[in-house]
C-alpha cells in the first residue's frame, strides 16, 4: 500500500507552490513526463504556469479536503480530493469555485511526483482576474 500522507504532502504542496507561484517548488511535485495544462514533460508544464502567472492579478488559495485513494499500488496510485478555490483581491476573499480532482501519482526517484490531472469542476472555470482576451470571455 502506498503511504497516503506522503501522498497528501505532494498533493498539498502541489497547492502551496501554484498559489505562491513558487516555480522551483512546482518542479519538487511534478513527474518528469507530467502532462498537464496541454503540456507534456515537466519544464513545458512548469513553463504554462510561469506564463499564466503574469496574466493573474489576484492571490489563489487552494484547498483540498476529503482526499482518499482510488487506485493503490507500489509505484502508481490514483487519489481524489475535493478542490476548493478562494481569490484574495486586496483586502478582500471571494469563494470561487469548487470541484474534484483525480491525480495520477507516480513514484519516481524515491519520492511521490504527480503525472496527470482529472479536473471536474463544479461551475465552469473562469481564472477570476485574467483579461477577457485570454479567457473568451467579455468582461
Amino acid at each position: 500500500m502506498a503511504d497516503l500522507v506522503e501522498i497528501q504532502q505532494v498533493l498539498f504542496r502541489y497547492c502551496y507552490a501554484h498559489d505562491s507561484q513558487d516555480t522551483e517548488m512546482l518542479r519538487t511535485v511534478l513527474a518528469k513526463d507530467a502532462s498537464l495544462l496541454g503540456q507534456q514533460g515537466r519544464e513545458a508544464v512548469v513553463n504554462a504556469y510561469t506564463e499564466g502567472y503574469k496574466t493573474l492579478t489576484k492571490r489563489r488559495r487552494h484547498l483540498l479536503t476529503n482526499l482518499f485513494m482510488v487506485e493503490d499500488g507500489e509505484t502508481e496510485v490514483v487519489v481524489q480530493s475535493y478542490v476548493t478555490l478562494y481569490l484574495i483581491d486586496g483586502d478582500h476573499e471571494e469563494f470561487h469555485l469548487t470541484g474534484v480532482y483525480r491525480d495520477h501519482v507516480v513514484l519516481e526517484d524515491g519520492g511521490w511526483k504527480i503525472r496527470t490531472r482529472e479536473a471536474e469542476m463544479d461551475v465552469p472555470y473562469n481564472p477570476g482576474d485574467a483579461p477577457a482576451a485570454l479567457t473568451g470571455r467579455r468582461s
